[in-house]
């Protein structure tokens, strides 16, 4: 039994190495699965006999297994801790970036709609100035 929980943690550990969030979230959620088989055992074998020395062995070997593998968990989790620290960290990058770029086409719109009213105005007195022309011109030939 303790051969295969020994092969179980070198075959979990090189599924954590390569795994996405997901894995991991897997791999937690065997070695808890795990954990809680291995107390179990550990509970079971001191109940039906305490004063043997065969059991005694098996049952610290059950604890430190159980041991080391709350310590798995506990790495795991802080490995996922880190994890999320770093994509909330990128995203709050991306998010400020974004927010900058957002303010700089902000401010470049409306420096260009305030170019754009200078023309309207422009243009507008252009056609007035141009408008008066045009009667003052109508005026003179109606006198000629």
């Amino acid at each position: 039994m303790t051969q295969n929980l020994v092969f179980c943690f070198r075959s979990l550990h090189y599924d954590v190495l390569g795994s996405s969030l997901s894995g991991q979230e897997r791999t937690l959620a065997f070695l808890l699965e795990q954990a809680f088989r291995i107390r179990e055992e550990v509970a079971a074998g001191l109940q039906s006999a305490q004063g043997s020395l065969q059991v005694e062995e098996l049952s610290r070997k059950l604890l430190e297994n159980h041991i080391l593998t709350i310590t798995r968990i506990i790495k795991q989790l802080s490995m996922d801790i880190q994890s999320l620290e770093r994509q909330i960290a990128q995203r709050d990058s991306i998010t400020s970036a974004t927010t900058l770029a957002l303010q700089s086409l902000d401010q470049k719109n409306m420096t260009g709609i305030g170019d754009l009213r200078g023309r309207v105005a422009r243009c507008d007195a252009a056609i007035c100035k141009l408008s008066a022309d045009v009667s003052s011109g109508d005026r003179r030939l109606i006198r000629l």
